[in-house]
Parts: C-alpha cells; structure tokens; sequence
C-alpha cells in the first residue's frame, strides 16, 4: 500500500517546516543517550515524517541556525553535542519568515504565468532591456548569488511587461522576502556558484528567447523549468558536497 504523503494539519500561523523542525528535533532528543545512533538523510526523514524533501531542508535549514545540527557535505546532517540539551523547538521564538522552497513553489505559479501574459505584450524596448540583464548578468562573475543586480531586474521587468500592477506588487514582494530571508542565505552556503551560474544564465536566454518569439506557452515552460532548476540545485547541492567559493 502506499505511503500516505499528505502534509501535516497546520494549526493558526505555523508554518510547516516549523512543524518538520520540532518532529526532527524530538527524534533527536529521544536518540540522544544512543552513541550509535546517527541522523537520517534527507530523503530518509521526508519518507519518515510523510513530507516533501523540501519542507525537510527548510526544516533542517532552521535547526541548523539554532546551532542543533550543521550539515556537512557528504558526512550528511551531524547533531552538535554541545547544544543536545537545546533540541526543544519553540515556535513561539523561532518563526524565521517563509521557508525558502514555499518562496520558490510561490514564483513558479505566479513568475510562470507572468512570464506568458509578457509575451502576449512584449515590445522591442522590453527585449532590448531584457538582452541588457542577461548581459550584466554575465559580467558578474565576482558577485554574491543573492546580491545580482542583473538577475533581480531580469525578473522585475519581465513582471512589468504584464502591464498589471498587482501581478508586478507580488513579484516585487516575492523578491523583497527573498532579500530578507535568512533561511535563504543560510541556504546558500552550500552553493558553488561558479558551478550553477552558466546553467542559470542558460535559462534566462532561454526565456527570452521565448519572449523574443512573443510565445506564451513557451515562455510559461521556460520560466518555470528555470524555478525548478533552482530548486533542484538548492535541494541537492549538500548531497553534492559543494561549498561556496565567493
């Protein structure tokens, strides 16, 4: 029979990898006393708790800031015996803002459909801008991945070229929790950039190109195999065992 996968019932303003951090933090307290006994992977504790590997990530994103675990490359999740005593995760302190997948889940529906509505009323002007991005893009070879100029205004003016100002104030606000989302940097100490800069970049030609051809349903696929490309790449970056290099 298969396992069910539907998520936990959330109760007022918790968030679910709130809920997946105090579940972790519990089966670390009960193993604590076991020498033996090591953290599962990933992939093992989404199968056990009967959640996406995501909300997983986002859950060991926030006990890894507590200072409970550190995770390190190949070795996997490694409990901090120094801190055994503080696994008790109260949510009443430890709300950190939205996790940074649901922010990803959140631009793949809403970036996506932006992107097809834009090429129904793409202008030359806007491509022009568009090719000026990617360019910038290119040339910042040096910068912080969350700090690219190039790579915020690619998306900011694919969101203008709606022409609606509601879907632009959610894009913007999508963007703005991002910058501000420490869960996303801690994120991104994992990440090699130098490894997915030419994938991203890739992806962004990609989308333009569609834009180009003023092809919404292309543009659509474009944008959002380009999310889940950045899904995959923060999911799975710590399995590889990258660090950063900035």
């Amino acid at each position: 029979m298969q396992k069910d996968r539907s998520y936990p019932r959330l109760q007022g303003n918790q968030r679910l990898y709130q809920v997946v951090a105090r579940q972790i933090a519990r089966l670390i307290e009960q193993n604590a006393a076991d020498k033996s006994w090591r953290m599962p992977s990933e992939r093992e504790l989404a199968e056990e708790l009967s959640v996406s590997r995501p909300v997983v990530r986002e859950a060991v994103i926030a006990l890894e800031m507590r200072g409970i675990v550190e995770v390190r490359g190949r070795a996997g999740i490694m409990v901090l015996p120094s801190r055994l005593s503080q696994v008790n995760f109260e949510l009443s302190v430890s709300d950190i803002g939205p996790g940074p997948f649901e922010l990803l889940e959140a631009r793949l529906a809403i970036e996506s459909s932006a992107a097809a509505l834009a090429a129904e009323r793409a202008t030359n002007y806007d491509i022009l801008v568009l090719e000026e991005c990617i360019a910038q893009m290119e040339q910042e070879t040096e910068v912080v991945l969350l700090q690219e100029k190039g790579d915020r205004d690619f998306h900011m003016t694919i969101a203008r070229m709606t022409n609606n100002a509601i879907i632009v104030s959610m894009i913007e606000a999508l963007w703005a929790q991002r910058d501000e989302s420490l869960m996303w940097k801690k994120l991104h100490e994992h990440i090699h950039a130098e490894s997915v800069r030419p994938l991203w970049i890739g992806d962004h030609h990609a989308i333009l190109s569609a834009l180009r051809m003023r092809h919404p349903d292309a543009a659509y696929k474009a944008m959002a195999r380009h999310i889940r490309n950045v899904t995959n790449e923060l999911l799975e970056a710590d399995e590889r065992g990258r660090v950063v290099t900035e």
